[in-house]
């Protein structure tokens, strides 16, 4: 016998001598109609299977141990969780037809044994004797058959190690899909050498067309180095450009301050505020130029506020040369083109 079978029979031998009320009221019938079938009347129906149910819903033990009133109904369950069978033993639940017909149909009482000697059995009943909770002994002639609720718990627990392993195993198999310890799985890693204007489409930017440089040798192109963190604000030229686009400023140059040397200064290109109205440039002819040494300094910016005006100033420019080349076309075509010779007569 299990201990929680132990344990369940020292709960119902608890409750020996216990006698069924005035109107055959039991605490046991009163619980069920209450608790399971909600009706009043099984606070005076026959308790005996009631009472073993009482027992194992106070430890919890409904699931193998089952929660029935009529006897008949106990025994078909027992049956169909392939807890059934005609040997005695201690813990199994035993089923009466005093009329000896062994058909579960006819079942009438129902008790636990709690040891079996020879043919006889010891169990402990309820209802019995005049509506008494009592021990009895007695032989197996009047037997039906035996519910084992042990069985039930044995495949419970089978199950429930069985649900518990799946899982066990679909965590484990999880954890193993998912990336180890410094894996950045799906990050874009750019290389340390990848600028920030390999990124941009060349087919999209026009390089503004450069004035050629005074003297007898090609101009050579100082190499950029990468911008350094200044103690002091960095300044850009924020008045429009004068004259043709020809790569070169008026004013500091963007990014640089006036303590850096003319080798560390980067050429810059026709930048404008990043405010630039890209539109309002290509719509309208530039204003009169001024000087941006009067404007003042402006405000510390970080590294990709800086870049992003500086990307925006020159798609500006961009925009502006290309304006200025269309009309310089326009212009030039207009004047090649023959003027047709007035050869009508006027009208009297």
């Amino acid at each position: 016998m299990t201990p929680e079978m132990q344990k369940y029979i020292e709960l119902l031998e608890s409750q020996l001598g216990y006698a069924e009320k005035a109107g055959a009221y039991t605490k046991f019938g009163n619980w069920y109609g209450k608790n399971v079938e909600f009706d009043a009347d099984y606070s005076s129906a026959p308790w005996c299977d009631m009472y073993l149910s009482w027992a194992a819903h106070k430890l919890g033990y409904e699931d193998w141990i089952g929660q029935f009133a009529w006897t008949v109904s106990h025994a078909e369950w027992f049956k169909e969780q392939g807890a059934w069978g005609h040997k005695p033993k201690p813990g199994a639940f035993v089923f009466y037809d005093w009329s000896g017909s062994n058909s579960i149909d006819k079942i009438d009482h129902v008790g636990i044994v709690t040891r079996v000697e020879g043919d006889t059995i010891f169990t402990i009943e309820g209802n019995i004797d005049g509506g008494v909770a009592k021990r009895k002994e007695r032989d197996t002639s009047k037997v039906v058959g035996y519910g084992y609720p042990e069985r039930i718990k044995s495949r419970l627990d089978e199950e429930a190690a069985r649900q518990l392993r799946e899982a066990q195993k679909k965590a484990n198999d999880q954890a193993a899909l998912r990336p180890g310890p410094g894996t950045d799985v799906g990050a874009l890693q750019p290389s340390g050498t990848e600028l920030l204007t390999s990124l941009i489409p060349r087919s999209e930017i026009e390089e503004p067309a450069q004035a050629p440089e005074t003297g007898s040798s090609p101009a050579k192109k100082e190499p950029q180095a990468a911008p350094s963190p200044a103690p002091t604000a960095p300044k850009v030229a924020t008045g429009p450009v004068t004259g043709p686009v020809t790569g070169s400023v008026t004013g500091p140059v963007l990014g640089t301050t006036a303590a850096e040397s003319p080798k560390q200064q980067k050429k810059a290109k026709h930048a404008k505020p990043a405010t630039a109205d890209t539109t309002a440039a290509t719509a309208e002819p530039l204003p009169t130029h001024a000087d941006a040494s009067s404007t003042g300094p402006m405000p510390a910016i970080s590294s990709p506020t800086l870049v992003g005006s500086a990307l925006v100033a020159a798609l500006a420019l961009l925009a502006v040369a290309k304006t200025r080349r269309l009309r310089t076309a326009t212009a030039t075509a207009g004047a090649t083109a023959p003027r047709p010779t007035a050869n009508r007569r006027r009208r009297r």
